[in-house]
Order: C-alpha cells, then sequence, then structure tokens
C-alpha cells in the first residue's frame, strides 16, 4: 500500500523537459548510430561540437567524421540532445537541405525543404504529434508551397499538388491538396518502389498501408502512434510507486533514459541525472523488470525508440 505522506510523482515524456547547465564554452563529443556517445573517436560515426547559449540553450553542429556539416542548431542540453528553436540540415555539397522549427525535440511551425541546387523545393507547416502524460495528440501538417523539378509551381497558396524529391532528385512523396490539406489519395516511394499509399478527406488520415521489403503489409489509420505499456499507462505508473515506494528519500530529482525496442522490451536503461545515487540501481532494476510495452509505430510498421523519464521523490 501507498505510504500517505509519501507520493512518487513522475511523468512520462517521449522528450524529456529536464534541464542541465553546461559550463564548458565549447565541447566536442563523438557519438554511434543512434546519438549514443562513445570515447572512442575511432569508433565514432560522427561528432557534435556544444557551444553555450545566451538563452540557456545549447547551440550545436553535427559533423560526419570527414569533417563535413551535416546539421547545426540549438538543443535543449548536451545529454538529451533534444532540439529547440530553429534546426538546419545540410547536403553534401554543403547547400542547405532543410530549415525546421522545433519545440520540445518535435517538429513545430515550418519547414522548407530544398533541391540540392539551393532551390525550395516545398514549404509546410507542421504541428506534430505530442506525447502527453496519458494521451497522444494528432499530428497536423499544412501543405502551403511545392515546386517540381522543372521549376514548374504545382502548389500554390495551399492548392495544388504537392512534390516531394530525395537527394537523387526522386519523387519521395505526392499527393493532392485542397485549402493545405491532403485530400485524396497520396504514395510515398523510395528509389522509385511504392512504399505507403493513403488515403486522406479533408486533411484526416482514414486508411494507410505501407510495403515492406519482405512483401509484408501494413494497415494503420494513424501515421505515428507513441508506444505504450501493456495493460495502460496508469498500470506502469501503479507498478513503478509500488516497486520504488520504500524509499527513505525526500525531494530527490532524477531522469531516467531507456529504449524501447520493436518488440515492446525495455533496454538500454540508465539515469543520467540523480540528485542522489543511492535510487540510481534501484530505479534501474524497477525498469528492467517492468512489463513489456507495445512498440512505436510508423505507419503501422514497429519501430524502436528512446525514452526519457524525469522522476521526483517528495513527501
Amino acid at each position: 500500500m501507498i505510504s500517505i505522506m509519501k507520493k512518487i510523482y513522475f511523468t512520462l515524456f517521449a522528450i524529456a523537459l529536464f534541464f542541465v547547465s553546461v559550463k564548458a564554452q565549447e565541447v566536442t563529443r563523438y557519438y554511434l548510430n543512434n546519438n549514443i556517445a562513445t570515447q572512442s573517436k575511432d569508433s565514432a560515426t560522427y561528432q557534435i561540437k556544444f557551444k553555450t547559449a545566451e538563452n540557456g540553450l545549447v547551440n550545436f553542429e553535427r559533423y560526419c567524421m570527414d569533417g563535413r556539416l551535416k546539421e547545426k542548431g540549438t538543443f535543449q542540453n548536451m545529454t538529451t540532445l533534444v532540439r529547440e528553436g530553429e534546426i538546419t540540415a545540410f547536403y553534401p555539397n554543403g547547400n542547405k537541405k532543410d530549415v525546421a522549427f522545433y519545440a520540445d525535440g518535435l517538429p513545430n511551425g515550418i519547414k522548407t525543404h530544398y533541391f540540392p541546387s539551393g532551390k525550395v523545393n516545398y514549404k509546410i507547416l507542421v504541428n506534430s504529434a505530442g506525447y502527453g502524460e496519458t494521451h497522444q495528440k494528432e499530428e497536423s501538417i499544412k501543405y502551403l508551397f511545392s515546386v517540381n523539378r522543372d521549376g514548374e509551381t504545382t502548389l500554390e497558396d495551399g492548392n495544388g499538388k504537392f512534390i516531394a524529391y530525395n537527394e537523387a532528385l526522386e519523387v519521395s512523396q505526392e499527393g493532392s491538396v485542397k485549402n493545405t490539406m491532403a485530400e485524396g489519395v497520396w504514395k510515398g516511394f523510395d528509389e522509385g518502389n511504392l512504399i505507403f499509399s493513403e488515403f486522406y478527406q479533408n486533411g484526416k488520415l482514414m486508411k494507410g498501408e505501407s510495403y515492406a521489403a519482405d512483401g509484408k503489409v501494413y494497415n494503420y489509420q494513424h501515421r505515428n502512434k507513441r508506444p505504450e505499456p501493456r495493460g495502460g499507462i496508469n498500470n506502469f505508473y501503479t507498478y513503478v510507486i509500488n516497486a520504488m515506494q520504500d524509499l527513505d528519500l525526500n525531494n530527490e530529482k532524477m531522469v531516467m533514459k531507456f529504449v524501447i525496442d520493436v518488440n515492446g522490451n525495455l533496454k538500454n536503461i540508465e539515469v543520467i541525472n540523480s540528485s542522489n545515487h543511492k535510487i540510481n540501481s534501484l530505479a534501474v532494476s524497477t525498469l528492467k523488470n517492468a512489463p513489456k510495452w507495445n512498440p512505436a509505430l510508423e505507419q503501422g510498421k514497429p519501430v524502436q525508440v528512446a525514452y526519457f523519464m524525469p522522476i521526483s521523490i517528495r513527501y
């Protein structure tokens, strides 16, 4: 039974809203794929240069190991690498690829995609699917402008045909737009192969199918779906509370990081920030023994995602 005097407060987010200070003026760190830090420069796949910003955020530049700039912008901090504000991605030739605005790690605002030549391919307005305490918001996209590879305008003032291109100038996505909203059949391609087909009414996705390389077909009604504990989020909260209720601690804070794989397993569990190391091992053990989750889905396909869980304990 949970103590009347003690409560454990925790909120589960896809992105943690937890800030740490960066004391160094400029720092370079090395990473493997999926933002996994490594001390070995030889094994790293990219490097990030950090520099403190006056607004409390952290400016960053992400480079390939050959020195080519891939991305720059601002993070909330150096620990979680949560994007915040304007983020610019670059083509290998140094020209801009995308300029997008982020809030709490998710695209929110105007996104402009460029051709490798530097000319604009399209502009959209994104309101990403966010992750609240108990529910997921729906993603919304308004399609504003698009030009084909021949320089002809195909979408203007929110009406026409939206066409997106990849780096090889192949169509990656196309569909009709009415009053800035997706309408009718939309299709996506990868190297000329059809990878999804979706049907919209007034911007609402009615049904979709995605096609895997092995021939498997995934049906969906939401482009993206958050991972969820099997049995519901409230049962997961109860599990964590029961596992940690006997701690003789007060006003303690920590941030847990873990990965939910395509099978719903919680792995790579670690404490990335803690005010009291006494609770670290118990917190890790609690999540290691937690029931499986339903994995995150992208266009019906299970995908691996990282989560951050801020936890505070107080009387």
